[in-house]
């Protein structure tokens, strides 16, 4: 059996840096799906759920989903739309969002699963200790 393609899903408080993290790992590898959630419905600085599941709804259902987020909430929203869709192969990546972003989508370029993906993108960074 086949793994599943594994999209990447930026979460920032800013648009234009999920837009700009989007733009530039698409030129690394423009076959990987990569969606960039920034900044409120509003344009305001901030994440929220809402703004969140509207993303992840052009996401393919069949894909499993890695996630990489900025600061603080962003990764607090990332763990309750992780809850909501409870049915899906989703993980979050404590990795920094351009390091971390950038590992993933050579790595998923290469047809790995989701957790080697993860694994990869942590590499020797967290955000954890």
């Amino acid at each position: 059996m086949a793994e599943n393609r594994v999209a990447l899903l930026l979460i920032s408080h800013v648009e234009a840096l999920a837009e700009g993290a989007r733009e530039l790992l698409q030129q690394a590898n423009p076959d990987v799906g990569i969606y960039a959630c920034g900044g409120l419905n509003d344009g305001e600085l901030g994440t929220s759920v809402d703004h969140i599941e509207a993303v992840m709804n052009e996401i393919d259902p069949e894909d499993d989903i890695l996630i990489f987020y900025d600061i603080g909430s962003a990764k607090m929203n990332a763990e309750m739309v992780q809850e909501i869709h409870e049915d899906r192969n989703i993980a979050i990546s404590n990795a920094p969002l351009i390091e971390g972003a950038y590992v993933a989508t050579v790595t998923a370029g290469l047809g790995s699963p989701l957790l080697e993906i993860k694994r990869e993108a942590e590499g020797g960074y967290s955000k954890e200790g």
